[in-house]
């Protein structure tokens, strides 16, 4: 029913009643208002025949036929009570008369809106002697209109007016109840002639009730897909430049991963990974535009009112070929009605290292060098004729800073003036990396305004604006492995000489002879002295109209656009103690351009018992990138750097430009179907055409069906006070993946330079196309349901399978065709799991209430099927290198050597030695797998998947008066990965401390860099006098991937301890006009839990290193 409509037109009303008392012009409007509602309620006819129908059923109908709108409080008119009615073409009023005939029940009509109110009791009204005057407000101050303020127990009650304030007479200690949607209700105890002064919070549970989907939104008792919320309070929560990272531990079936780079975006999975070589990441969808890349990096965290995330077939399907790895939907605040804030938000923090490695001290280092370099060569760097210098350079301490500041700052000004509802606002994001030069600034502005010209049209805009500026630490290897990076510089070196200059290797005669003569690395220099930024400007957003063309159809048409325009730079100056004395470096730009139209019809229809709605969509999008880029060596003039690339040496100059685009046309449609708020059904079908496929193969179908059923609303649960919701349903849908890039079903002629008569020249070859080449496709299986106990426990529970086929693949094809490979459609991949949610209120007292929530989630990933029966595919090959695709195993397998462990006695070295002729005491020793007396790549076996067994997330949230806590926690058991190089996962701060790559010194290496052990491997490491040491020798060389060091991860991370007290209104005397302030301290990644050792252990990444945050701030509203 449409009473709660009455709220926005009693504030006309009341202004317009305002306006009259002051003005005879006005006195005239109110006339012929007047005069038109009183035609109006005497000319508009009703038709309403039942024999037994409730009071509910009736007023619906009415509200139906006509623009009359009901108010009425909920305790005084019984809705349920049947009547039976035979209007035929009857006025409004005659129908009322006939419905409330016998009852204390009358109406009065202000305009078209009709309030329904009960007659006192003659023994009320002798009580009726004490006058009773308050005013109503939300948490943010602002008053509340329309609100039923009742006397409890008895038929006396009234409204607020437009000021939130109320006049009623009551008994003396009478008891109010207030009541209004959306809003927790309250009881407040009648005592004396003060007035009250009352504040009503908002129900999460109510507003909860809507989420957004693809083109529109459902309530959530309808939904028969599987979709999660997060609220603006959980993304808020979290200070970071990314939104999605408030995604982390409160999603089921929902991976977000970090890299700890500034402005880098985060890892999603939803339900696990389906493509071998097309993209997996979701779709990600910014009010209702869906955006030309996955970054939202440049969205506001601030500015957004929720996430949902899309995660079956039934809601995603809308979005067709772009739903087969979920979507993410991003809507953005709105301008709040009746009311004019203006908001400020400021945090301030620092981040430190979360997780070091412990490194060797002065003698710990002399130690492993001098026995490394003994073991392999014969000979110790350093002795009693040429000892090492009281020198002890930690050079992870020299990269990677103590602190760095983090700041987040935005404004927002919303509100409704009229007919236009408005919400714009700015935001500053500031943040400082821990290495080097190393940061991520974000600018942003949105508006977001909607005008109402009339009952028929509405018009509005979403506007985003974003500048950000990205500065990395390194160029090319030097912006790799941190790891790596500082474990090459020798502690016996200081990091610069007395002259200045960086010192080196090559220039230390102490150890010059131990390195070749361009031994030139110095870890500080190649961080330092280097520039690596990336600047972007981007706008995006779209413009529509909505024109209501009948009560039940709406029509919607809109236009986005989303411009990206990206500068690169890089400059190493020649400062590098790699440069030879001069800089290198480049810039280039890339422009990105997407533009998309939709036209959306929709049409709902409500009678009796049944609820319908059915929406159609043409959607047309298109994307073009381009891109220019040039490199060079040979700068003199570090000023200039790479700006003025006339500056480079010619022959070391490099070039790269390219365009590109697609186009997708799509054709939408969704039914929903609802009986008796019962047995719920929601159909999807989509038809997307895409450019981006053979010419045999350009569109594709992909349709959906999901089915609920609300047992919870059966006549046996109806009453139930215990299951209070219960509902089963299940989905089964198609849905598509078009990320393959461009061109690729077609011929293209690509160049290659070659030697024609000791000249560099030129040539073109073709490659082969594939014209049948097509979609891949995912079916997906979805089956859960949904439990409320006692409307404050509440679980949710999914399994699902998802089935991909038609995978994209390059295929070998026969020589004689003139190609070795094809892009074709291959295989089968599974994905199949389960989600479990589990919320609830533990503890509610009047001064405490304790919530909390815990999610799990297990997938399991599984190649079905190749192609012509081909079992396995190499993808690369080499010990610790090779990466395989194998029916039967996971799409996320790591292959490496099974570990057996340390060579300690002779008996197991003379054994191994038939194997590995080569081998030493204290070697590691491998599984001989194919039993070829040699350790080879066909030894490698699957020693894990960088897919969690299952990941969980905790979440407690308290409140004790004015102060609020919440803890988030985030966990993963048995997984395995691999860092971001080979070398890195074998350096002795991995595994559980057991890899190991601590110095390759062979009989032709003289300048290998990397790498020095951790304390942690040097204390273990096997020597004559440490002959139960678990770690090889110093100077080992045969060190792999393997079992030992790379799988069976495990982490349990405190993501966020977040503590705020709000001050409420007007908190400071003399000082109005304030609506709510909050002051808050979070701490982020403070507390880890890992048996690995490393810098990230989330995913066993080297780049950088793991950040925790402390952050404060406030909140403010005015």
């Amino acid at each position: 029913m449409k009473n709660i409509l009455y709220q926005e037109s009693i504030v006309e009303i009341k202004h317009l009643f305002r306006m009259m008392r002051n003005t005879l012009l006005a006195l005239f409007v109110f006339a012929g208002t007047a005069f038109a509602t009183e035609s109006y309620s005497q000319t508009m006819k009703v038709t309403v025949v039942a024999d037994n129908m409730s009071t509910g059923k009736v007023i619906s109908e009415i509200e139906k036929q006509t623009d009359y709108l009901f108010v009425y409080n909920v305790n005084e008119v019984n809705l349920k009570r049947n009547v039976k009615v035979n209007a035929q073409n009857k006025s409004v009023a005659e129908v009322l008369n006939k419905v409330f005939e016998g009852t204390d029940i009358y109406y009065a009509m202000e305009g078209k809106n009709i309030m329904l109110m009960s007659k006192a009791k003659d023994g009320e009204v002798a009580q009726q002697a004490n006058k009773v005057t308050g005013i109503v407000k939300d948490t943010n101050g602002e008053p509340i209109i329309g609100a039923n303020v009742t006397v409890k127990g008895q038929s006396i009650g009234t409204i607020t007016d437009i000021d939130g304030r109320f006049v009623l007479d009551a008994p003396k200690n009478a008891v109010l109840q207030i009541t209004y949607i959306g809003y927790v209700s309250q009881e407040v105890k009648v005592s004396g002639n003060k007035e009250l002064n009352i504040i009503l919070k908002e129900d999460t549970e109510t507003l909860d009730e809507v989420v957004v989907v693809g083109y529109g939104t459902m309530k959530k008792t309808d939904l028969t897909g599987a979709v999660m919320q997060v609220k603006t309070n959980d993304i808020k929560s979290v200070t970071a430049g990314n939104p999605l990272q408030a995604l982390q531990g409160r999603a089921p079936g929902v991976s977000v991963m970090t890299n700890n780079i500034p402005g880098e975006s985060p890892t999603m999975r939803i339900r696990g990974s389906g493509s071998i070589s097309a993209g997996n990441d979701p779709l990600y969808v910014v009010d209702g535009f869906p955006l030309m890349n996955g970054s939202i990096s440049e969205v506001n965290a601030n500015d957004i009112a929720s996430i949902e995330v899309l995660k079956d077939a039934s809601a995603t399907a809308i979005y067709g070929s772009r739903g087969a790895n979920g979507v993410v939907m991003i809507t953005t605040k709105t301008g709040a009605k009746n009311a004019k804030n203006l908001s400020f938000n400021a945090t301030y923090g620092f981040q430190m290292p979360g997780r070091l490695i412990e490194t060797m001290n002065h003698e710990q280092f002399v130690d492993f060098i001098n026995t490394a370099y003994t073991n392999a060569k014969g000979t110790p760097v350093y002795t009693a004729a040429n000892p090492a210098p009281d020198i002890h350079t930690d050079w992870q301490d020299e990269i990677i800073k103590d602190s760095a500041p983090v700041q987040d700052y935005s404004i927002s000004f919303d509100g409704t003036t009229g007919d236009t509802q408005y919400m714009v606002s700015g935001g500053m994001f500031l943040q400082n990396g821990l290495i080097s030069s190393a940061k991520f600034d974000k600018y942003t502005f949105r508006s977001n305004i909607q005008h109402k010209f009339n009952r028929f049209l509405t018009i509005g805009s979403h506007l985003q604006y974003a500048y950000t500026e990205q500065a990395k630490a390194g160029i090319g290897n030097t912006a790799g492995s941190l790891s790596s990076i500082w474990r090459s510089g020798w502690p016996t070196l200081p990091v610069k000489n007395e002259d200045g200059s960086f010192a080196i290797p090559a220039d230390n005669p102490a150890i010059a002879g131990f390195f070749s003569d361009d031994a030139r690395w110095n870890p500080i220099a190649n961080y330092g002295e280097v520039t690596n930024t990336r600047t972007t400007s981007r706008l995006f957003g779209d413009v529509y109209a909505e024109l209501k063309i009948t009560k039940d159809l709406t029509f919607k048409t809109n236009f986005g656009i989303d411009i990206a325009n990206v500068r690169n730079y890089n400059y190493g100056s020649s400062k590098q103690t790699t440069a030879t004395g001069s800089g290198n470096g480049g810039n280039g730009y890339i422009k990105e351009l997407s533009r998309i139209t939709e036209n959306i019809l929709t049409y709902t229809k409500n009678w009796d018992e049944h609820r319908f709605s059915a929406t159609g969509v043409y959607s047309w999008q298109d994307y073009v990138y381009e891109n220019l880029s040039i490199s060079g060596k040979g700068f003199q003039n570090d000023e200039t750097g790479a700006w003025d690339m006339g500056l480079a040496d010619r022959e070391t100059m490099s070039y790269a430009s390219g365009k590109y685009g697609n186009t997708l046309i799509s054709f939408t449609g969704r039914f929903t179907y609802a009986y008796k708020d019962r047995y719920l059904m929601t159909a999807t079908a989509r038809y997307d055409g895409s450019s981006r496929f053979g010419t045999n193969n350009k569109w594709g179908f992909f349709p959906s069906v999901g089915l609920g059923w609300r047992i919870s609303e059966e006549t046996f649960l109806a009453n139930n006070k215990v299951i209070t919701n219960l509902k089963l349903r299940g989905s089964y849908g198609i849905t598509g993946n078009q990320e393959i890039g461009n061109y690729k079903s077609l011929a293209q002629l690509k160049s290659k330079n070659y030697i024609y008569n000791d000249a560099l020249m030129q040539g073109f070859y073709e490659t082969i196309g594939n014209p049948d080449l097509k979609w891949e496709r995912t079916k997906q299986f979805d089956l859960g349901f949904d439990l409320s106990l006692w409307n404050r426990i509440h679980l949710n529970v999914d399994y699902y399978s998802r089935r991909t086929s038609d995978l994209l693949y390059d295929v070998p094809i026969p020589s004689t065709s003139g190609f070795s490979t094809m892009l074709s459609n291959i295989g089968i991949v599974s994905n199949k799991g389960v989600e479990i949610a589990l919320s609830g209120r533990i503890v509610e007292t009047k001064d405490f209430k304790l919530d909390a929530t815990v999610n799990i989630s297990k997938n399991k990933n599984e190649i079905k099927e190749l192609y012509n029966d081909v079992e396995s595919i190499t993808v690369t090959s080499g010990l610790g290198l090779s990466k395989y695709l194998k029916v039967g195993e996971s799409l996320l397998s790591i292959y490496g050597l099974k570990s057996e462990g340390i060579i300690k006695t002779e008996e197991q070295l003379a054994a191994y030695q038939k194997i590995v002729p080569t081998a030493q005491l204290g070697d590691e020793m491998y599984a001989d797998i194919d039993d070829d007396k040699a350790i080879t790549a066909k030894d490698q076996i699957n020693i894990g998947e960088t897919e969690p067994n299952f990941f969980y997330g905790v979440a407690l949230n308290l409140e004790y008066k004015k102060f609020h806590l919440d803890i988030l926690g985030q966990g993963a058991h048995d997984f395995a990965a691999v860092g971001a190089s080979n070398s890195d996962m074998k350096i002795g701060i991995h595994g559980y401390g057991d890899s190991f790559n601590y110095l390759l010194v062979g009989e032709n290496q003289t300048d290998n860099r990397c790498c020095l052990p951790s304390k942690y491997a040097y204390e273990r490491m096997w020597s004559p006098s440490n002959p139960n040491g678990t770690f090889p020798r110093a100077g080992a060389s045969n060190l792999y991937l393997s079992d030992r060091s790379n799988s069976g991860w495990n982490y349990f991370i405190i993501k966020s301890i977040a503590l705020s007290y709000d001050f409420g209104n007007n908190p400071i005397k003399g000082i109005k006009g304030i609506k709510g302030i909050s002051a808050f301290v979070n701490l982020q990644n403070f507390i880890t839990f890992a048996n690995h050792r490393g810098y990230n252990p989330e995913n066993g990444d080297t780049s950088n290193p793991w950040i925790k945050t402390i952050t404060i701030g406030v909140n403010a509203k005015f």
